[in-house]
């Protein structure tokens, strides 16, 4: 149970490392050493988000499962950063994509709705956002079966082959992304519940170490030999089912160790407490430099640095927007 606790505790600080490492992989820093090699693993970061938002969602509908309650909190907290970077970025770049009018048509509905990566919808603004819509609807049902279950691990199981066979059916398609991401969601709801054999910390971290070092000899092979395997069959994102839990545990364990200095974190915290607008802006920013060919390092380490600092003012800005709009509606109803 110390490590759903360690965890909870770093939440954001691990959300923090997870938005770094996705900008890092998303800028064309060529790092020398071991550095490019997490480089190219970099998409292990956006599986650290949907770990902890299972176990995010989890909690929130433990402690109030309303769906209509749900929904609100969600939507308050996803489509006030989403909606005015989506529509900025509409405005500026569909004119440049050439697209038919039935096309526009369909690819601004599908990016309003958070659809358009699933139905296969031109110019989808990124998929991270329609798969995080995605596992935020079927959340409250995998609830109900986690929580009114006799057997939560048979149904954890049962879950995951249903991942499964949803991820096969998405081989070789832009969708295997996100659905490849399913089974790790899953897995960050499983963490916040109680498993009894989780008292057993000698077994447990064996297990964590185990899944660690499977997951990545699975990873490394794929990248280093078996290249086929990466995009049409998933092997660029399976294998961090298998990573994520454990590494989340051990860097959180890390950071409880140094818990006299977590002042020192604060700005990683922040990082966290923004990851969300600072992944919108970044996606965006790429979208900008495969147009102008931006190849200069030094232009690299600006432009990623420009792009934390803009997230984590334009969360400030949203935050304390969606602060004062809540106020009034409450202000009006009394």
């Amino acid at each position: 149970m110390e490590h759903r606790a360690w965890v909870g505790r770093w939440r954001d600080e691990l959300k923090g490392l997870a938005i770094l490492w996705i900008v890092y992989y998303h800028s064309k820093l060529d790092l020398p050493g071991g550095w490019n090699l997490l480089h190219q693993l970099g998409y292990g970061g956006v599986d650290i988000f949907f770990f902890l938002m299972g176990m995010g969602l989890y909690h929130s509908l433990q402690k109030n499962n309303d769906l209509r309650g749900y929904t609100s909190r969600r939507l308050w907290r996803i489509l006030p950063s989403y909606l005015p970077v989506l529509i900025l970025w509409m405005v500026f770049m569909y004119p440049s994509y050439g697209l038919s009018t039935v096309q526009a048509i369909r690819g601004v509905a599908g990016n309003l709705t958070m659809t358009g990566y699933w139905l296969q919808t031109p110019e989808v603004y990124n998929w991270f956002a329609n798969g995080q819509f995605l596992f935020i609807l079927i959340a409250p049902l995998c609830f109900a079966l986690f929580s009114r279950s006799g057997k939560p691990f048979v149904t954890l199981m049962i879950l995951l082959v249903m991942a499964g066979l949803f991820g096969f059916a998405c081989f070789g398609q832009k969708q295997l992304i996100g659905a490849s991401r399913l089974p790790i969601f899953l897995l960050g709801m499983a963490f916040e519940m109680d498993w009894p054999i989780s008292r057993k910390r000698g077994l447990t971290r064996a297990g964590y170490i185990t899944a660690f070092l499977v997951g990545l000899v699975l990873l490394l092979l794929a990248t280093l030999r078996y290249t086929w395997s990466l995009m049409d069959y998933g092997m660029y994102w399976y294998p961090y089912a298998l990573i994520t839990p454990p590494l989340c545990v051990g860097i959180a364990w890390l950071l409880q160790k140094t818990d006299r200095a977590k002042r020192v974190f604060t700005p990683l915290r922040k990082l966290g407490e923004s990851s969300f607008e600072i992944y919108l802006i970044n996606i965006w920013m790429i979208e900008l430099t495969k147009q102008y060919e931006v190849i200069d390092w030094w232009m690299w380490i600006l432009l990623c640095a420009l792009n934390l600092f803009a997230g984590m003012g334009y969360h400030v800005l949203v935050s304390q927007g969606v602060a004062r709009l809540r106020q009034r509606n409450k202000t009006s109803e009394n």
